[in-house]
């Protein structure tokens, strides 16, 4: 009985750990994404691109307004063009792990749960649930500081 324990611990651990170097390579290219909020009466769906280089992470919106953000060392640009508005944010513990599992990956520590192809990461007190759907794209959903549910689906440019 403790062998076959073991060997179930050791299996969940080793599958979880694959999961995570999956979704940590599919985080080094540039990439797609659907984002899809919803507020309990309203679902708001944004589309664009995630492109990286060396210093910088750069994620372009394209509906339903123009937006660039800019992800640099411990700051955010935003630049609103359907405004024609720009600012600067500091990273801090209420946006961060988002941004953080952009520019770092995923950190096996924080794993909470592990399941089939996905697995739940608890960062600050919020639980992310992240979910591999093919070799090339996966899935992150969450509830932001107003208690809105978010899915963020990314894939792999071409």
């Amino acid at each position: 009985m403790y062998k076959l324990v073991l060997l179930t611990l050791l299996s969940i651990n080793l599958y979880s750990e694959d999961s995570i170097l999956s979704i940590n390579k599919l985080l080094k290219n540039n990439l797609n994404f659907v984002q899809t909020t919803d507020s309990g009466y309203e679902e708001i769906n944004s589309k664009g691109t995630l492109f990286r280089n060396k210093e910088i992470i750069e994620i372009m919106v394209d509906f339903p307004t123009k937006e660039k953000y800019i992800l640099r060392d411990s700051i955010i640009e935003i630049y609103d063009y359907e405004f024609n508005q720009s600012q600067i944010i500091e990273i801090n513990e209420d946006n961060s792990y988002i941004f953080d599992f952009l520019i770092n990956g995923i950190d096996k520590n924080e794993i909470y749960s592990v399941k089939e192809n996905s697995f739940t990461v608890l960062k600050n007190d919020s639980k992310f649930f992240v979910a591999i759907i093919s070799e090339n794209s996966f899935s992150v959903s969450y509830n932001d500081n107003m208690n809105y549910k978010n899915l963020i689906v990314f894939e792999v440019l071409k």
